[in-house]
């Protein structure tokens, strides 16, 4: 906008914006400074409110846009942009090509002239499509109201050539007087002039595009009005403009009866596929509609809803894999297959055990041409059994009987390897290297299979985008597996915000949910229920088809973890456990977050219950991933609180050998930790400084702070003088990440180190009569007990009174002869010996 900037101006823009949608428009404004034209994204960061640093601001700003624009039109004015940043003005080109078609208006004010810093930047912008160059002292005031029906119909009989131009400007979406002269049958230089005046009335908002009057068009009967836009849209594409916007008229269409509107919306969906998917449906549906027999529309449609709908891509792809052999194309149908079987996994109509896993890899696609595979073949690893009856294990908390120890196998029998392809001009190699990745890391068969797992993952991310998001999400779990939670959270970041960009609602929901869950495994409580409870938010919000219910389970652990287990078993309540059977993350995460209740509750037999059942679930699944499930640890500690050392003894043997399967700093440190719980008083302080020690490596503060915990115990049970130290570091990392139930135990642990540390400071003498003062004898008992005078007790008591800091003989109850009761939390989870 060219011009003086004033808040007028701005108003009559927000003014055009809400008549355009029907809902008023969010505005935010800020001036550019000229001292900080030369600062990155200055301007960016002060109007959205962006704090991240370097390439983050432009997936934070994108996310907030995105938040923004789902709450309704947004405004952003830009004053005095000549002194705009060269950053911001590249991601307003970048936002403004990603929001195609969303209520999104970017207002910069500059004076008449060219602008300085960024000059040739400001060049590139005005040349854009989507840019309008307009004269502030042009536009109709704020206020201006609409013509009303009964205008239009008086218009239509006094000025019938004004409404004509005015339509045609409505119907085109431009105000370009050459486009607006052909469709109207007039020459340019009347249409500029009827233009003009149109603007001046209120029929259009000035030189904006026209796509905000809509009752221009709605007074028209239907065969009219589709005629208008099928003329549009041919003048349109004779003009040569972009396909989307030929496309967006044609949508509109009942019949494409001209093959030229065909091409235009194929060409269209062919511009938009990668950039805006939920764009290239549209047209993919119109085109789809039209022909429903054209089986490589419907291929592409598939394609394009893998990730915004894929329960409506496995329909499609159910039609086209089903096609009988010898018609079609093969290699068609082939892709159909490979996709089906993928989105099959995603909506979980099929398990996600490694079982299922290593079938998806060695199916055979139908319609391949039988021979050797072109490309590359890598020697894929070996898959766990499964146990048929998994599917059998009841799904209500009451189990009669704990499972012994002895039916969770130690060591996974691996089968013959078998050699998957993986086709480099295949559409679909990301998603297969994906799933071996996933399949690898679940099973944990040897040492090597985290390398393994581990170079497939990190190919899957940094070899391009992938195929579809569920790739990248089960690459990213992977590293998470593997500790490498950094890596992990910065890919599931750069998911949700590139999903939310793209329009993409399942990828979103189902990366999110992800997210959520890496960052509880790190134990990062507070910032894990925040992130879940956006998931679940977001998850109910769109109604995402297939969604997980991942983000409620996080939720309930996060909750458990920040001490409110009221909320969590009212999240636990509402899922359906019945329909989690064959989902290996849902079902025993969510097994786990109910013992977890349980045992928070002070029920530790029925929290053993549970756990066990989680741990030969997944032994029937197949999973020997030790960091999957800590229902090992869990248990190890139960055990022991219920007086069964033998029995959590052998619990922390298997977890040693499942973390030799998978070794990493967070397997290898959860396992001396169990060793430390199970261990005798004698043995357990160096385990658990080893494990203290090595789980400060890892990315598990939440474990790390309870060995930190468990050794400060231990410690303060030997009256060793480190113990409080220990406890402090257990409370400080407790604090830090919103880890209330472990932050309340250490508090305790630490006032009682504290008051043995006081009293340790009383003399033998003094002791005793401390002692007996809080039993309630009177000093003359004290005295004949002890064979003192009067006086020596009275003497002594002075003493205990002024080193206890009390008033007198009251107070010695909170120190005799123990520290006061127990919090139930800490008896539940800390008593082991």
């Amino acid at each position: 906008m060219l011009g003086s900037p004033g808040r007028g101006s701005v108003d009559a823009i927000a003014r055009h914006v809400s008549v355009t949608y029907g809902r008023e428009a969010n505005v935010r404004r800020v001036g550019c400074r000229r001292e900080a034209a030369g600062t990155e994204h200055a301007v960016l960061r002060r109007l959205l409110g962006a704090s991240p640093s370097g390439h983050e601001v432009r997936y934070a700003t994108h996310s907030l846009v995105c938040g923004l624009l789902a709450r309704g039109p947004l405004v952003l004015a830009i004053g005095d942009a000549q002194w705009c940043d060269e950053g911001t003005l590249r991601f307003i080109d970048q936002l403004m090509r990603a929001t195609y078609r969303q209520p999104l208006t970017v207002l910069l004010h500059l004076p008449p002239g060219l602008p300085g810093p960024a000059a040739a930047t400001f060049h590139e912008l005005a040349t854009r499509d989507y840019c309008t160059v307009i004269d502030a002292a042009g536009l109709r005031p704020a206020d201006t109201a609409r013509p009303a029906a009964d205008d239009l119909a008086e218009l239509a009989l006094r000025e019938p050539r004004l409404l004509e131009v005015a339509r045609a400007a409505a119907a085109l979406g431009s105000t370009d007087p050459d486009l607006v002269g052909a469709l109207a049958g007039l020459p340019s230089k009347t249409t500029g002039r009827l233009l003009e005046e149109a603007g001046t009335r209120g029929l259009l908002p000035g030189s904006l595009p026209a796509h905000g009057t809509p009752s221009l068009l709605d007074s028209l009967p239907e065969a009219e009005r589709e005629r208008l836009r099928a003329q549009a849209a041919e003048i349109l594409n004779d003009a040569a403009r972009p396909a989307e916007q030929v496309a967006d008229l044609l949508l509109e269409q009942n019949t494409l009866d001209r093959s030229w509107m065909r091409a235009v919306l194929r060409e269209a969906a062919a511009a938009t596929r990668h950039d805006r998917p939920a764009a290239a449906v549209s047209y993919l549906t119109r085109l789809h509609a039209a022909d429903a027999d054209d089986a490589a529309v419907r291929m592409d449609l598939a394609t394009a809803l893998v990730d915004i709908d894929p329960l409506a891509a496995r329909k499609h792809l159910a039609h086209l894999a089903g096609t009988p052999p010898g018609t079609g194309d093969p290699l068609l149908r082939a892709h159909a297959a490979d996709l089906l079987r993928l989105t099959s996994l995603m909506v979980h109509d099929s398990p996600d055990t490694p079982a299922a896993l290593d079938a998806l890899l060695r199916e055979p696609d139908p319609g391949r041409q039988d021979g050797p595979p072109t490309g590359r073949a890598r020697r894929a690893p070996a898959a766990a059994p499964t146990v048929s009856d998994a599917a059998a294990i009841p799904d209500t908390p009451a189990v009669p009987e704990v499972s012994p120890v002895s039916s969770i196998p130690v060591a996974l029998t691996p089968p013959a390897p078998s050699t998957v392809p993986v086709l480099t001009d295949h559409p679909t190699e990301r998603m297969v290297l994906a799933v071996r990745a996933l399949r690898t890391a679940l099973t944990a068969s040897g040492p090597e299979a985290r390398e393994t797992a581990v170079a497939d993952a990190r190919q899957v991310l940094w070899s391009g985008r992938p195929h579809t998001a569920w790739a990248r999400v089960a690459a990213a779990r992977v590293l998470a597996l593997a500790d490498d939670t950094a890596t992990a959270l910065d890919q599931l970041q750069r998911t949700v915000a590139d999903s939310a960009e793209r329009e993409e609602t399942w990828a979103e929901c189902h990366a999110a949910s992800a997210r959520a869950l890496v960052l509880l495994e790190s134990g990062r409580a507070a910032e894990a229920a925040e992130a879940a409870s956006a998931a679940s938010r977001l998850s109910e919000a769109e109604g995402a088809s297939g969604r997980s219910r991942l983000a409620s389970i996080t939720l309930a652990h996060a909750l458990v973890a920040r001490g409110d287990l009221d909320r969590a078993q009212e999240v636990l309540l509402r899922l359906d456990g019945r329909r989690l059977d064959d989902c290996v993350w849902e079902h025993h995460h969510r097994l786990t977050a109910l013992a977890l209740v349980e045992r928070g509750r002070g029920r530790p037999e029925q929290a053993l219950r549970l756990f066990e059942r989680c741990g030969a679930g997944l032994a029937a699944a197949g999973v020997g991933n030790p960091v999957f499930s800590l229902w090992w640890v869990h248990s190890t500690e139960l055990l022991m609180r219920l007086g069964r050392p033998g029995a959590a003894a052998q619990r922390a043997d298997f977890g040693s050998q499942s973390a030799e399967r998978w070794p990493t700093a967070r397997s290898t440190g959860l396992s001396l930790l169990a060793r430390g719980v199970s261990a005798d008083p004698a043995g357990c302080v160096e385990l658990l400084t080893e494990s203290a020690r090595i789980l400060a490596q890892s990315s598990d503060r939440q474990s790390h702070a309870l060995a930190e915990l468990r050794l400060g115990k231990a410690l303060l049970h030997r009256s060793d003088r480190g113990a409080p130290a220990r406890l402090r570091a257990a409370l400080a990392t407790a604090v830090r990440y919103g880890l209330v139930s472990v932050a309340e135990q250490a508090r305790y642990a630490l006032r009682s180190a504290e008051g043995r540390h006081t009293l340790a400071a009383l003399s033998h003498a003094e002791r005793p009569v401390a002692e007996l003062a809080a039993a309630g004898k009177s000093n003359r008992a004290i005295a004949d007990a002890l064979c003192l005078t009067v006086r020596t007790v009275e003497y002594h008591l002075t003493n205990v009174y002024r080193k206890l800091g009390i008033p007198g003989r009251a107070g010695l109850a909170k120190w005799f002869p123990a520290h006061g009761p127990q919090p139930a939390e800490a008896r539940v989870l800390g008593g082991t010996r």
